[in-house]
């Protein structure tokens, strides 16, 4: 593995542990071992680059995997199927958390903090085409939505994707595999599309 490579992995498992912000590039430099302490810098110039060769790193094999999935569910003519399409979402994710030494999911939680606890805007990072139109097509298939607060669920569903999966990072890169990683994937997908399809209160007080 090259320096460029050992600088991104080590930020990306000390940005998830410690935040974006507690993190120097100076401390990623020394965790490599490299006795120029300003080797992060010097291949990144600044945090903002190294944060993007982060996404750089992670996203085109799990964008490709989204994309293989989604033209399974359109080819089993299932573009309809909430359920199909939040699976689509989920499990490349929970796939990569199940990679031995993974952080990449703690990490993208720890960006939702950085940024304000909003879902990251990864279309601005990365090759994520598949993810968007994997959300279009969630939107499709929920049909007519007169419900004003749509756009909150989508936003919580994005969170709850994100947040389970690094939990799940966690408990498999705790002591070893702690947790099953499919079982577990299929549980935050039976979540998330209780956040989507759940009847709406809108209207209802809250203490009748």
């Amino acid at each position: 593995m090259n320096t460029r490579a050992e600088l991104v992995l080590a930020a990306e498992r000390l940005f998830a542990v410690h935040g974006v912000d507690g993190v120097s590039l100076r401390r990623i430099s020394a965790s490599t071992g490299q006795r120029n302490v300003a080797a992060a810098q010097y291949h990144f110039g600044d945090k903002e680059a190294l944060i993007q060769a982060i996404f750089d790193y992670r996203l085109a094999h799990v964008d490709a995997r989204r994309r293989a999935l989604l033209d399974r569910v359109r080819a089993e003519d299932r573009t309809d199927d909430v359920r199909a399409l939040v699976e689509v979402l989920v499990v490349p994710l929970a796939e990569q958390a199940a990679q031995p030494g993974s952080h990449y999911l703690r990490f993208l939680n720890r960006m939702c903090d950085h940024q304000g606890r909003a879902v990251v805007p990864l279309s601005d990072v990365g090759p994520v085409n598949s993810a968007v139109e994997v959300g279009h097509l969630i939107i499709d298939a929920l049909g007519p939505a007169p419900d004003p607060r749509t756009a909150q669920r989508n936003s919580l569903a994005g969170r709850l994707i994100i947040a389970g999966l690094a939990d799940l990072e966690h408990q498999l890169g705790a002591d070893g595999p702690s947790a099953d990683a499919e079982v577990y994937a299929a549980g935050l997908v039976d979540a998330v599309l209780a956040v989507l399809t759940a009847p709406s209160s809108v209207g209802r007080r809250l203490d009748a």
